[in-house]
């Protein structure tokens, strides 16, 4: 064989390899750059906080908001981010785990952005919190539409709600005082799924002081 022709064979596979890298230049990419997902929170400032209601006729009350904080730990940007609660489950008196199966599956709302379900960019290192649920004053819960007379909870027991992209109308997002796993899938367009058990705690209790709910009435971590 000439020397043409290896160098003409040399240069015809450099071409295909280029044109390859071309085409599949982000499939490439995607084997080392990537989004990878971390969920984290704790019972305390900022990611669970009190936070003021109102409406047009004026102040409704306070909320306290359970949230988690989602980080991109990977090396890549992470694009539309969602979150998906996928199965909440309650504690029996005997110890075991009881679907809720009134409560219905969907994404949840990410905090501060008006029910977005899809959060456009997270960059590698930081993060995004995101609306898990809220407990209501229950001296309130009726002006903000949160009684769910399923529940025949009174008056002075505290409900909480799940912070769904949608609030279905038969309320199953609404649970009254119990020990509550709930089971997160936090994905992206450009990153598989992670899931993700949060165990969420709450007595009933109400107490207007942020401080005094979040260290003796309530709780959520990541298990």
């Amino acid at each position: 064989m000439s020397m043409r022709v290896v160098t003409d064979w040399i240069v015809a596979g450099g071409t295909l390899v280029l044109a390859a890298v071309a085409i599949f230049q982000e499939t490439i990419r995607g084997w080392f750059y990537r989004p990878t997902f971390s969920v984290t929170t704790s019972t305390e400032p900022p990611h669970c906080v009190s936070v003021p209601v109102a409406n047009a006729l004026g102040p409704l009350g306070d909320l306290i908001y359970l949230r988690v904080w989602i980080e991109n730990t990977g090396n890549a940007a992470a694009r539309n981010v969602e979150v998906y609660a996928s199965e909440l489950r309650r504690l029996r008196a005997e110890g075991s785990w009881e679907r809720v199966e009134a409560f219905p599956i969907m994404n949840l709302r990410w905090a501060n952005a008006g029910g977005t379900m899809y959060w456009p960019i997270i960059v590698p290192g930081m993060g995004k919190h995101c609306d898990v649920a809220h407990i209501t004053d229950p001296a309130r819960r009726a002006a903000l539409r949160e009684d769910s007379p399923k529940l025949s909870l009174g008056a002075d027991k505290a409900s909480m709600a799940f912070d769904l992209i949608a609030a279905p109308n038969h309320k199953g997002h609404i649970v009254g005082p119990g020990q509550y796993q709930l089971d997160i899938l936090v994905a992206a367009e450009n990153a598989m799924p992670v899931m993700k058990t949060l165990q969420i705690s709450l007595d009933g209790k109400w107490d207007p002081d942020e401080a005094t709910m979040l260290r003796d009435h309530v709780g959520i971590r990541v298990i």
